[in-house]
């Protein structure tokens, strides 16, 4: 090809390479290697609800726990599946154990609860907590 004809060519690979990326947005479908990522992209309510475990300490005050410390794990998302099926399944009680064998010192007790918040406060930096519901309560083992 010429000298001539590059900027042509240019223009048609820069032509493909834009209709290749906004193809997921047009077509309103997911997909292999472009994605739109649509679980972070839709509108949620206000409200979220959460399974989680606190721990409390001698003094009664409450801990939030690590994701190392509530599923062994250091990815969020897994770590919310695995509370929210032990919870759902009944194993409640179980998961309690688990977790307080892997709780920090200062934690005496660990509560397993799901709470609903109110997500522009949390966001905020303001209270959030509209609710808490528990599941099980265990002693930490020393």
């Amino acid at each position: 090809m010429s000298v001539a004809g590059a900027p042509r060519r240019r223009f048609l690979v820069t032509l493909a390479v834009l209709g290749l990326v906004t193809s997921p947005a047009v077509r309103d479908r997911d997909s292999f290697p472009l994605s739109t990522y649509p679980v972070y992209a839709t509108v949620r309510g206000r409200e979220m609800r959460i399974v989680t475990a606190v721990g409390e300490g001698i003094d009664g005050r409450e801990t939030r726990l690590s994701m190392r410390v509530l599923a062994a794990t250091d990815d969020p998302l897994i770590a919310e599946q695995r509370l929210a099926d032990a919870v759902a399944s009944g194993g409640a009680a179980a998961l309690c154990t688990r977790i307080a064998s892997r709780a920090p010192q200062e934690v005496l007790v660990v509560v397993v609860v799901t709470e609903r918040h109110d997500v522009v406060n949390a966001a905020g930096g303001e209270p959030s907590r509209l609710e808490r519901v528990t599941h099980a309560r265990c002693p930490v083992p020393r």
